[in-house]
C-alpha cells in the first residue's frame, strides 16, 4: 500500500477496522462502488453497514413506494413516507448521514447488466431469479 493510500483513509475513523482487515483491504474497501437493489430488512441492513464499513461509494436502488408494512423492516422509513416516497428516496437522507466518506446516491428505473457492470459488488435482495440471471450475465 502506498503513502498515498493510506493518507486517504482516516485512520481514527477506521481504526478498528484496520486492525480487522488491514491497511491493504480498507485500501480496496475505500475504492469500492457497491450497488444495493430492494430495500427491506436485509437491503437496507446491508446498505446500513457498508456504509459504517466506507465503501468509496453505494448506490440505492428501489423504486417500490413505502407501504405500512415496511415500517416494520426498514428503520429509515417513517408514516410520513408512505405512499408518497420510494424505499430508496425515504432511505437517503439517513444512510447518507452515517459516514461523511461515502457518496450515496440513488438510482431510479430498472436495472440492466449494462448498469451493474459499472459497480465492483452488486447486492440484489429482492427479485425474480429470472433477472437475477440476466443481470449476472
Amino acid at each position: 500500500m502506498t503513502d498515498m493510500q493510506v493518507d486517504t483513509i482516516d485512520t481514527n475513523l477506521y481504526s478498528r477496522q484496520i486492525g480487522a482487515y488491514g491497511l491493504e483491504t480498507m485500501g480496496k474497501l475505500v475504492k469500492m462502488k457497491v450497488l444495493i437493489s430492494g430495500l427491506r430488512g436485509i437491503g437496507v441492513e446491508t446498505a446500513k453497514n457498508l456504509i459504517l464499513a466506507g465503501p468509496n461509494a453505494v448506490v440505492l436502488h428501489d423504486d417500490a413506494v413505502v407501504e405500512v408494512r415496511d415500517l416494520g423492516s426498514n428503520f429509515y422509513l417513517t408514516e410520513a413516507d408512505v405512499g408518497k416516497r420510494s424505499r430508496a428516496a425515504a432511505s437517503y437522507p439517513k444512510l447518507a448521514e452515517l459516514n461523511p466518506y461515502v457518496s450515496v446516491s440513488v438510482h431510479s428505473g430498472p436495472l440492466s447488466p449494462e448498469l451493474v457492470k459499472g459497480f465492483h459488488v452488486v447486492v440484489v435482495s429482492e427479485a425474480p431469479r429470472k433477472q437475477l440471471v440476466e443481470l449476472n450475465n
